[in-house]
């Protein structure tokens, strides 16, 4: 566990604790900078959150997409967040907060990262679950919220972006026959998804919402599939998803090995 201490000036940990490290600022909503140190080579990546929320990079990229591809490869390393370093550049977005979670999952993935548990109050995207039901935790739904947005977007490039709205929700809504916190969700012009009520998804099990994505992207493939065959609407979805499949594939959700979603019957 991350030398953590929410009263301190800051946190710190090796590299494997820097997925407690990054929940804790956004569970904290905290302000300040997180310097990452790769101790096998001259490497060093400031990521600066502003409550909670990534906001600024600064590293040896050009850009934060190349600085995540290289973070991904790093073996050993030193995390530590100082709260109330601030910048007042804002450059990033929730776009590239959800690419830092991706290269997490990769980075548990490996081993490189001990993935913390999900926590039971929400928090953010956090979705909590009652009970003694397994919960989804942070970075798994970001995972299944982009994938959404990516299928969307295949969608869209089919039938036009107007008409692929009325399809995806639709789409919602036919699942929320079967799982029916899904009929708190609407698809947003940008293709991802917007939590109108929160009520339904807070008490939702992990078990269900994995069921229930599962449901909508092998959906939006049968719906594609008269328009481009069967094959070829496989292949749309695959590539959709291509650089978090494995994230996906992890949470049962499709399996890239076998190359065939997984239906569930609603």
């Amino acid at each position: 566990m991350p030398q953590t201490n929410v009263f301190g000036a800051s946190w710190q940990g090796s590299l494997s604790d820097l997925a407690h490290i990054i929940q804790q600022v956004k569970l904290s909503r905290a302000f300040g900078r997180l310097s990452l140190r790769n101790s096998e080579r001259l490497s060093v990546i400031h990521l600066y959150f502003r409550a909670g929320k990534l906001m600024h990079h600064v590293s040896n990229r050009s850009d934060i997409r190349s600085t995540l591809i290289d973070l991904q490869e790093w073996t050993r390393g030193f995390a530590r967040f100082d709260r109330g370093v601030t910048t007042n550049e804002v450059t990033l977005n929730d776009e590239h907060e959800q690419l830092l979670d991706q290269a997490l999952l990769y980075m548990g993935r490996r081993g490189v990262v001990i993935m913390p548990s999900a926590p039971r109050v929400i928090e953010g995207n956090i979705i909590a679950s009652g009970g003694a039901e397994q919960l989804i935790s942070p970075l798994e739904w970001q995972v299944l919220v982009e994938a959404t947005r990516r299928v969307s977007l295949t969608v869209a490039r089919l039938v036009g972006p107007q008409e692929a709205l009325s399809v995806l929700q639709d789409i919602l809504d036919d699942c929320s026959a079967a799982f029916p916190a899904f009929a708190s969700l609407k698809i947003a012009p940008s293709g991802y998804l917007q939590i109108t009520d929160r009520s339904q998804l807070d008490t939702m099990s992990r078990k269900d919402l994995l069921e229930g994505f599962t449901a909508l992207i092998a959906t939006c493939q049968i719906f594609c599939s008269p328009l481009v065959g069967d094959r070829e609407a496989h292949n749309l979805i695959v590539r959709a998803v291509q650089e978090i499949g494995p994230s996906l594939a992890d949470l049962g959700v499709f399996s890239m090995e076998d190359h065939q979603f997984s239906r569930t019957n609603f």
